[in-house]
């Protein structure tokens, strides 16, 4: 069994081919481990970002929870006033003894859409963060919309972290 020189030379050509795609992807494979590896050895080199963070972003400071009370209440009313929301009642919770650092409060308020879409944006993006745990809406009459709202906030005595 003999074969032809052109089938020879088609297998050489061929094998290396295979060896050269070969050579190829493992290539890529070692670049791509490189710079894996670089792009973690530099995460793991930058500076911790979570010390130059300020509490005052994420907690109320305060000296009671009725002080911290006191600043999310005035806090919905001002976010009430510039979003031209009427905020009819503002509710502070009482302190519960198995989460000291709360700050729970309900309120109700009504506008029309824009302004209540502005009145929960601007709650949601200020700081210090305050989390709605529930938002019941309602329409009051054609143009007018009733929210009634459940608020968290997080708050720490002063001089504590």
């Amino acid at each position: 069994m003999s074969s032809s020189v052109a089938t020879r030379f088609f297998v050489l050509i061929l094998a290396a081919v295979i060896l050269l795609f070969s050579l190829w992807q493992a290539t890529n494979v070692i670049l791509r481990w490189h710079n894996v590896n670089n792009a973690i050895s530099s995460l793991q080199n930058q500076p911790d970002k979570a010390t130059g963070i300020n509490p005052d972003q994420w907690l109320i400071m305060a000296g009671s929870h009725g002080a911290a009370g006191a600043t999310l209440q005035a806090r919905l009313r001002a976010s009430a006033r510039s979003a031209d929301v009427s905020l009819m009642r503002v509710e502070i919770q009482p302190p519960n003894n198995n989460a000291l650092d709360e700050v729970r409060a309900t309120a109700q308020a009504s506008g029309n859409i824009v302004a209540i879409a502005k009145f929960i944006h601007k709650l949601e993006s200020q700081t210090p963060a305050l989390v709605i745990e529930r938002m019941r809406i309602s329409k009051a009459n054609a143009n007018q919309l009733d929210i009634d709202l459940m608020l968290l906030a997080r708050m720490s005595k002063r001089g504590e972290q």
